[in-house]
């Protein structure tokens, strides 16, 4: 079953009113224990972590967003992959980006555009860039 929303007051766009939480991003990091460290310290969790080949490396971590959702991080070069360091752009749904935001402040994140009340869509979020210069956008809209 789908909803239509109104979207600038003339389009609608259509979405089928089920939240998905089952898509795992997969990140590379030419340094992983930096980037779990700062997405911890935006609120993910723990829910893995296979240590690398080489000291300091990390093969293998899962990071859980509390609300929902999985992030999978690993070390550039221990994984066969095509993902590559500061090339994704991920959407995480949040019921609360004021506090995300306040801890991303607190990490001295790059904020790529701020906290936004959107008109267009039923939407509250911002953008920030980690470390490795991938775009996170923590958003009150999950479709």
């Amino acid at each position: 079953m789908s909803r239509l929303r109104p979207y600038a007051g003339t389009v609608s766009v259509r979405t089928s009113g089920v939240r998905q939480q089952s898509i795992w991003a997969s990140v590379v990091s030419d340094d992983a224990q930096k980037l779990r460290g700062w997405l911890l310290a935006l609120g993910f969790t723990d829910d893995l972590l296979i240590p690398g080949e080489r000291d300091g490396l990390i093969h293998h971590c899962q990071l859980d967003w509390p609300e929902g959702g999985r992030v999978l991080l690993s070390s550039t070069g221990e994984r066969p992959t095509p993902c590559r360091p500061g090339a994704s752009s991920l959407h995480v749904v949040t019921a609360d980006p004021d506090a995300v935001m306040a801890r991303a402040h607190a990490l001295d994140a790059t904020v790529v555009h701020e906290l936004t009340d959107h008109r267009d869509y039923p939407s509250r979020d911002f953008t920030v860039a980690d470390p490795d210069g991938n775009h996170w956008t923590f958003a009150t809209f999950a479709g």
